[in-house]
C-alpha cells in the first residue's frame, strides 16, 4: 500500500468515527426529547456522510435514516433509506445484513404510509417481515406494529388489533424495550378510539405511565399518549378533560417540535371538534385553519387528510 493510499484510508476511518459520534450525540437527544440539538447532530452527519466510501455508506445511512424518523423529519428519513436500499439489496444475504435492510424497509413502509402510498408501504412492511428471525423479538415487534398502523389507516382494523397484540405478546413474553411497549398501548388506544370500542383509555393511560416514567413528563412521546388520551375522552363527552390532556400535549409539542408540525396540526384539529361542541364556532374555525395550513405545509395539497380538512373548513366557514 502506498503513502497516498494508506493516508486516504487512515481518513476515511476517521471521517466514519466522526459521523458515528454524530449520530451517537444526536440519537441521545432524540431519546431525550432535545429534538432542536438533535437535529443539528444529524444535519452535520448528513452533510458528512456521503464523503464516506461507498462500501462503508450503507449501515451509516441506516443508521442516520433511524435518527431522521425518530426526529420526525420523515422525508429525509426517506431519502437516506432508499440511499441505503440498493446497496443493501445487491450485498451476500447474511444475518446482520438481513436485518439493516429490514430496519430500512420499515423506515420505507412508514413514510409511504404517511404520504398515503398504502400499496407501496405494505410492499416494504412485508419484505421486512419475511427478512427477520423469529428469534429477534424486538424487531418482529417493530414490523408487526408499523403493519398494524398500516392497517387501521386503511380501515382493517381486526388485521390491526391482530397485529398490535402480537407485538405486545412478542414483547412481554420475551422481553425488550418498555417503551415499545408503551408505542403497542398507544396504538390500541388509537384504534379503539376510531372503532368507538372500550379500553382506549385504559391502554392510554398505561402508555402515559411507562413513558413519563421512563422519558418524563415533558416528552414528545408522552404528549402524543396525552393526545390520544384527550380523543378517547372527547368521544366519550368528557369534553373539560379531554381539552386539559389535548392542551398539555400541544403545549409539549410546539415547544418540542415546533409550532408549524404535523403533531400540532393533529392536536388543533381535535380542540376544534371540542370548540365546535361546546359552542365555539369563532375558535373552532381558527384551529381548524391553523391545522390546514400545517398539513398542507407537511404532506402538500393533494393528500387525502389535506382534502378531508379543507372540506370541513369550507363547511365551517359557510364555503367562505
Amino acid at each position: 500500500m502506498t503513502p497516498t493510499e494508506r493516508f486516504t484510508r487512515l481518513a476515511g476511518y476517521r471521517r466514519i468515527r466522526t459521523i458515528r459520534r454524530y449520530l451517537l450525540r444526536g440519537t441521545y437527544c432524540c431519546g431525550r426529547g432535545w429534538y432542536a440539538e438533535g437535529e443539528r447532530w444529524a444535519r452535520r452527519a448528513d452533510e458528512t456522510v456521503h464523503r464516506v466510501d461507498p462500501a462503508d455508506r450503507a449501515a451509516l445511512l441506516v443508521e442516520l435514516a433511524t435518527l431522521w424518523h425518530g426526529l420526525t423529519r420523515y422525508a429525509r428519513a426517506y431519502r437516506c433509506a432508499r440511499q441505503a436500499v440498493e446497496p443493501l439489496t445487491r450485498a451476500p444475504a447474511e444475518p446482520r445484513r438481513d436485518r439493516s435492510l429490514a430496519d430500512v424497509l420499515v423506515l420505507l413502509g412508514d413514510v409511504a404510509r404517511r404520504a398515503a402510498r398504502y400499496a407501496e408501504a405494505g410492499s416494504h412492511l412485508h419484505e421486512a417481515l419475511a427478512l427477520v428471525e423469529e428469534t429477534d423479538h424486538v424487531r418482529r415487534a417493530t414490523v408487526l406494529l408499523a403493519l398494524g398502523v398500516l392497517g387501521k389507516d386503511t380501515g382493517r382494523h381486526e388485521e390491526a388489533e391482530a397485529r398490535y397484540r402480537q407485538a405486545l405478546s412478542h414483547l412481554e413474553r420475551h422481553g425488550g424495550s418498555p417503551l415499545m411497549e408503551a408505542d403497542a398501548l398507544h396504538n390500541l388506544a388509537g384504534l379503539a378510539h376510531a372503532r368507538g370500542a372500550p379500553g382506549g383509555e385504559e391502554h392510554a393511560r398505561a402508555a402515559i405511565e411507562i413513558r413519563s416514567r421512563t422519558l418524563g413528563p415533558a416528552h414528545p412521546q408522552v404528549a402524543g399518549d396525552l393526545a390520544v388520551l384527550g380523543a378517547v375522552l372527547a368521544a366519550e363527552g368528557r369534553h373539560a378533560e379531554a381539552e386539559d390532556a389535548l392542551n398539555r400535549a400541544l403545549d409539549v409539542f410546539r415547544d418540542r417540535l415546533g409550532a408549524d408540525h404535523y403533531e400540532v396540526a393533529v392536536c388543533q384539529v381535535n380542540l376544534a371538534r371540542l370548540d365546535a361542541l361546546q359552542g365555539r364556532a369563532g375558535e373552532a374555525e381558527r384551529r381548524y385553519r391553523e391545522a390546514l395550513s400545517i398539513k398542507r405545509l407537511v404532506l402538500g395539497d393533494d393528500h387525502p387528510e389535506v382534502e378531508r380538512l379543507a372540506a370541513v373548513v369550507g363547511a365551517t366557514s359557510g364555503g367562505s
